[in-house]
């Protein structure tokens, strides 16, 4: 066989193994949303698969079980889920999609700690409530609302008998709703967090579906000084912080525009004098 019979031969082997079909398909990708995919705590991490516009066939596997069900196609066009029960350490997300395939590995750590700052601060003396060594406790809820009667800060709000005075906001993206605010306290990494967010008692809501006056964005409040007192102390506050012109807060004016607000007692230097720890 000479030369150029021998060149046509390869470049047709050439075409038969990659089909051009195959070869214009978007990779598959994995990736968290919620935070680093090495610095997930807690057990759950709010996941995104790309290179797909649909679910049909997708199958994704979380240390070998399935957990195809969790994703769906959302509002936005993404395809996300929340992987929860994560195991400590190490958990492989494997995606596919026919002959397509991602793999992510997610490191999930104690939710009391630590993650990445080295061994923790001893000693350190728990509130009276913690349910273990590590400070943990569930999670509570509380509600405020703004009033029409143009008082400055905010009212607490009973959702059982709704007050009648309750004011409006309007988001940054133009959505009109009550001004009502959901206030969760919770401990992680061995002190208390706050995160409020303007809500809608009786409205659904999820991490894959919030409601729609959450504009996606994040305020984050701190304190200052330098301390450290060893246990479990109060966050920054999320509905009064550093006063604008208007004598209206910044988070109060974050709420209304539909941010979230969060703070942790850790980002508090005044109270835990550790960059380390704090970031």
């Amino acid at each position: 066989m000479d030369a150029s019979k021998l060149l046509g031969v390869f470049a047709l082997v050439g075409v038969l193994v990659v089909p051009a079909s195959a070869a214009a398909a978007a990779p598959i990708t994995v990736s968290v949303l919620s935070t680093r995919a090495d610095l997930v705590s807690g057990g759950d991490a709010l996941v995104r698969i790309g290179g797909i516009k649909a679910t049909k066939n997708l199958r994704v596997t979380v240390r070998g079980k399935n957990r195809t069900k969790a994703f769906a196609k959302r509002p936005d066009g993404t395809i996300t889920g929340l992987i929860t029960r994560l195991k400590l350490g190490k958990n492989a997300i494997v995606a596919t999609v026919g002959r397509r395939a991602a793999k992510l590995v997610v490191t999930n750590h104690p939710k009391g700690g630590p993650v990445f700052s080295g061994p923790q601060l001893q000693p350190w003396k728990c509130q009276e409530t913690a349910k273990d060594a590590q400070c943990n406790q569930p999670a509570n809820f509380t509600y405020l609302y703004k009033s029409t009667d143009g008082s400055s800060g905010f009212k607490d709000y009973d959702p059982k008998n709704p007050p009648s005075d309750v004011a409006d906001t309007k988001t940054d993206r133009g959505v009109t709703v009550p001004f009502i605010v959901r206030v969760e306290s919770g401990y992680i990494d061995r002190d208390q967090y706050k995160i409020a967010t303007l809500f809608r008692p009786g409205k659904k809501w999820s991490a894959t579906r919030p409601q729609n006056q959450f504009n996606h964005k994040l305020l984050i409040t701190h304190g200052a000084g330098c301390g450290a007192d060893h246990e479990p102390a109060d966050p920054p506050s999320v509905t009064d912080s550093s006063q604008l012109g208007s004598g209206t807060s910044a988070a109060e004016a974050g709420l209304g525009l539909g941010f979230a607000v969060m703070s942790n007692a850790l980002d508090n230097a005044g109270h835990n004098c550790n960059v380390a720890s704090e970031a």
